[in-house]
């Protein structure tokens, strides 16, 4: 079976007849997918990065046992979710935040938390790290604990700091590239003009696909409408050499989806 897939359409829709790229793993892609196909799309679905664990364990493990000591515990993705609460599993750990707010940085992370039994208190209105520290701020925190990837944007711990906050941050897991072999059939479509769009969803997506691509991804991808969640992910596009066509308004994939459906129309 090829680590890549392409999905018959359902019903028509605005985006009928339209191969998307869904750089994301399965599991992850499951709402995108179905929301494809409900407007018509032909979703084509290849992991571009795999996730694993923190390559400190023993530190992810003291933090979560120590999150009630915070004012605020505060998510970046549905990844680092999923991973906390691993451990809170795995350890047995019992009222976990005690009294710590939870932050999260937009609609899906909160999503995660909600799957995981508990509501996020902060949610940012803006789905960015610039968002997230506004909306920690007007809590008052005095100490914040952030669990995020290993290799993530400073933003938020420097604006929570240069607030005079104390942060922690401790890495809730890690990112590698998927092996170059699973993009070989997504090279063949791109040069073939068999992809229409492709939807990135983070900075790291458009890394791990870029760099798997080689480095005739700009190429690869000129005839294909690249479309990017926020402004953070459409200026690494821009630093990796790629023409940027669509930039979501809301930094959602639903607002992704809306937005590309707004280009395809003109």
């Amino acid at each position: 079976m090829l680590p890549w897939r392409a999905m018959a359409p359902g019903s028509r829709g605005s985006l009928s007849g339209k191969r998307v790229l869904v750089p994301r793993r399965e599991e992850q892609a499951a709402e995108t997918v179905r929301d494809l196909l409900a407007r018509g799309a032909e979703p084509v679905v290849v992991p571009a990065l795999a996730i694993g664990p923190p390559p400190d364990p023993a530190a992810l493990e003291r933090a979560v046992k120590a999150m009630g000591t915070y004012d605020v515990v505060a998510f970046t993705s549905a990844n680092g979710v999923s991973s906390v609460f691993d451990v809170i599993a795995k350890n047995r750990i019992d009222l976990a935040f005690g009294t710590a707010r939870l932050a999260a940085i937009g609609p899906a992370t909160a999503e995660a938390l909600f799957d995981n039994g508990v509501r996020a208190d902060i949610v940012a209105v803006e789905s960015r790290a610039e968002g997230l520290a506004q909306a920690i701020l007007e809590t008052r925190p005095k100490r914040v604990l952030l669990l995020q990837a290993l290799v993530a944007r400073e933003v938020l711990p420097d604006a929570l700091r240069a607030a005079g906050v104390e942060v922690d941050v401790v890495a809730a897991y890690q990112t590698r590239a998927s092996a170059p072999s699973v993009f070989e059939q997504v090279r063949a479509d791109l040069l073939a003009d068999r992809i229409d769009a492709v939807m990135f969803t983070s900075s790291s997506t458009v890394t791990h696909v870029t760099d798997a691509l080689g480095e005739r991804a700009a190429d690869l991808l000129s005839e294909t409408v690249v479309a990017c969640i926020g402004p953070v992910t459409a200026e690494m596009a821009r630093e990796r050499g790629l023409r940027v066509d669509v930039t979501a308004e809301k930094y959602t994939v639903a607002g992704l989806l809306d937005a590309l459906e707004r280009h395809f129309a003109r």
